[in-house]
């Protein structure tokens, strides 16, 4: 008995084996440049959220009815132009103080109602 439940299982192996499909693998070199670029985005990500992490960009943000978890799903949502634009804003505005912080929510909040209003995201829903 023990034998014959052996060769079943011994053929239903080589039966599921012989017909199931298999997908060849596809390796291939990613280039530095493309590595970089990658890294950069993430980086201009991480900075974006940091700006959505302040008190004052979460002030304003709620006083223009966005929470703080809209915001990061835009921010998480935005193409890897907006981020790389976005970030060279960031990079360009003057380092310190609270008004450079909130000219950087500002032009968020001013991308985000052009976004609603444009049909990309359904941020504010009174618009």
């Amino acid at each position: 008995m023990k034998k014959r439940l052996h060769f079943a299982v011994i053929y239903i192996s080589v039966f599921t084996l012989m017909f199931s499909q298999t997908m060849p693998a596809y390796a291939g070199l990613i280039g530095t440049e493309q590595l970089m670029a990658q890294e950069l985005i993430e980086q201009n990500r991480e900075t974006l959220r940091d700006v959505f992490d302040r008190e004052e960009a979460r002030t304003l943000l709620e006083n223009h009815g966005i929470t703080s978890e809209q915001a990061q799903e835009r921010i998480d949502a935005m193409t890897d132009e907006e981020v790389r634009v976005f970030a060279q804003k960031f990079e360009e505005m003057p380092a310190g103080g609270s008004i450079g912080a909130i000219a950087a929510v500002l032009i968020i909040v001013l991308l985000f109602i052009a976004l609603d209003m444009s049909g990309k995201t359904d941020v504010f829903k009174g618009i």
